[in-house]
């Protein structure tokens, strides 16, 4: 990482050059990158289909099955379906789905809001990712885009929008970049992220041998997705993982 001081914040940031005497510093990681998980995600999928993969969009997962410390089915839409393994990854809505089951994990939806807004000038519109400290936000450039998405508010699985949140958003984007963006277009999300007490994920086995985790991952998620899923790929091959498998599963909490 690299300390900057106010007057060397737009070598890195060009368009905070102009608020520059607002700013205390910043801290530069240049290993740091940003992409567009919605991208990577539709990309992945269609190559997931290539191999062989179903998609089963717009289904209502109902309830799981179990006989002793096995899982015999999922009812999905009013039919039960079978496999050999079953992996649970319902991120937030996991610890409803696995109480019948009589297993208790700490995950807690903690709800996040982003604001996404057209450039309305390229020249003082961020080039890469750049975090508020003070306010907890981050802005990121998607292309013609500008997103803007931050805070962890606890109020279980409400997903009403807060014009309040909404105003935040948009304070800061307009104090480090107040002609980047078209605020006045901006887009107005939020989306429960599914949070541990410890930070870590809960991925691996559980009591039942043929069902295991994958959630927990707070705002990582899609950072951690290919290593949690290569991790879990080899828990469930039962492999050796290139990744140690301490503190990584539910019984951590036991």
């Amino acid at each position: 990482y690299e300390l900057l001081k106010p007057s060397e914040i737009g070598r890195v940031e060009p368009a905070l050059s102009a608020v520059s005497d607002t700013l205390t510093g910043a801290l530069h990681v240049p290993n740091d990158q940003t992409g567009d998980c919605n991208l990577f995600t539709r990309n992945l999928a269609a190559l997931a289909r290539e191999l062989g993969v179903e998609f089963r969009l717009g289904c209502t997962v109902q309830s799981i099955s179990s006989s002793g410390d096995q899982v015999t089915g999922v009812m999905i839409d009013g039919v039960l379906e079978t496999a050999d393994q079953y992996v649970l990854a319902l991120a937030s809505y996991s610890r409803a789905m696995l109480l019948p089951l009589g297993i208790k994990i700490p995950v807690y939806p903690l709800k996040g809001y982003s604001l996404t807004l057209p450039i309305r000038n390229v020249a003082m519109a961020p080039q890469s990712t750049v975090i508020d400290e003070t306010y907890k936000v981050a802005i990121t450039r998607f292309d013609q885009r500008i997103r803007v998405g931050g805070m962890a508010q606890v109020a279980g699985f409400d997903l009403e929008l807060d014009p309040k949140r909404r105003e935040t958003l948009e304070y800061v984007t307009r104090l480090l970049y107040p002609q980047g963006g078209d605020v006045a277009q901006g887009e107005i999300w939020t989306g429960l992220r599914p949070a541990t007490p410890d930070g870590t994920p809960i991925v691996g086995h559980t009591a039942y041998r043929n069902l295991f985790l994958n959630t927990g991952h707070g705002t990582l998620g899609w950072t951690m997705s290919c290593g949690s899923a290569s991790y879990l790929a080899d828990v469930m091959r039962q492999r050796i993982p290139q990744i140690s498998r301490e503190g990584l599963d539910m019984f951590r909490y036991c």
